[in-house]
């Protein structure tokens, strides 16, 4: 399906406040587009493997990943001491392998869903735990931001909140380089009934998508490389992204923290909404208080499930100190 039409299909489902935009990488040319049609084929072949050797082959990738991509285990490591210090050095050990095994894990899985589950089901395989604070949300329709961090399956995230009626639901994504690979995940997603929004030059559409009652969804667990925030994650200095603390202050809607996670059973996730904070609780904080408060938050949904956490992130690289804060 080309863009113009997947645009075509996307405005007639409900009303959008910002157009339809392409979120795609820089790569492209023949190169890109064969990469992109190996990896689809690779990736579409081990989704069709039994649940069993779909486990085996994703905790076996886990082990190997250290191995093979040293650089990103080192600084997963460093990621992990500093948020388990007292943790032996062989479960800090395990906690990276299980990052490379759930980044493995998460795309069979997306791809497997898709297939085998028909549209009309597939909130059926999530068991959504909510509060008081989050039917308040959603009664309100006055919009919110929606933050989560990489742990369990949060690609799903997106799909389960539009279904309890987060809509309109952008989401704020980092494109693959790779062009065609970008334009299919894109496909994907957005057929889930959220639409995505480039980071460069989301912060221009956020206010209009919360103006218009909309909600915007952000993974705010990375380092961030711009005008950024020093506040402490997991009780390390790290750089944040400030624009997510200006907006949580100056638009006066909630923000709701989310994550979802896997369960033992194939396809079966249990999504939470731990935590709500509240525009009159955020308006007259400083940045840096807001994202102390965000980060917090985040740490509680890792450390819930710190073996479904994606470790893999240089989180303190240039942060300005190395001792631990309060």
């Amino acid at each position: 399906m080309s863009a113009a039409r997947d645009e075509v299909a996307l405005e007639a489902s409900q009303d959008w406040p910002v157009p339809w935009e392409p979120v795609e990488g820089d790569r492209s040319g023949p190169l890109a587009y064969g990469t992109s049609l190996a990896v689809r084929g690779v990736i579409g072949l081990l989704a069709a493997l039994p649940w069993s050797m779909q486990r085996a082959l994703a905790r076996l990738l886990g082990k190997l990943g250290p191995l093979v991509d040293r650089r990103h285990a080192a600084e997963g490591l460093r990621f992990v001491e500093a948020a388990y210090p007292d943790l032996p050095s062989a479960r800090c050990k395990a906690l990276v392998a299980h990052g490379f095994e759930s980044l493995v894990s998460l795309t069979l899985e997306g791809v497997g869903f898709e297939r085998a589950v028909p549209p009309e089901r597939r909130f059926e395989h999530f068991e959504v735990k909510t509060t008081p604070d989050l039917e308040r949300v959603i009664a309100q329709r006055r919009g919110a931001l929606i933050l989560t961090a990489h742990v369990g399956a949060w690609e799903f995230l997106p799909m389960v909140t539009a279904r309890l009626g987060f809509q309109p639901c952008y989401v704020v994504s980092r494109p693959p380089r790779n062009r065609p690979l970008s334009r299919f995940a894109q496909r994907l997603r957005e057929s889930r009934g959220f639409r995505l929004l480039h980071r460069h030059g989301a912060a221009s559409s956020i206010p209009k998508v919360i103006a218009a009652g909309g909600y915007v969804g952000l993974m705010v667990d990375q380092r961030a490389r711009r005008k950024t925030i020093v506040a402490p994650f997991f009780g390390r200095p790290a750089h944040c992204e400030r624009a997510v603390a200006v907006f949580a202050r100056r638009l006066g809607v909630p923000v709701v923290f989310a994550a979802c996670y896997r369960t033992e059973r194939r396809w079966r996730y249990q999504v939470e909404f731990p935590r709500v904070l509240w525009p009159d609780e955020l308006s007259r904080l400083s940045p840096e208080a807001i994202t102390a408060r965000i980060n917090a938050e985040l740490e509680r949904m890792i450390r819930a499930h710190p073996e479904q956490y994606f470790w893999l992130h240089d989180r303190y690289r240039g942060a300005p100190a190395d001792e631990r804060v309060a």
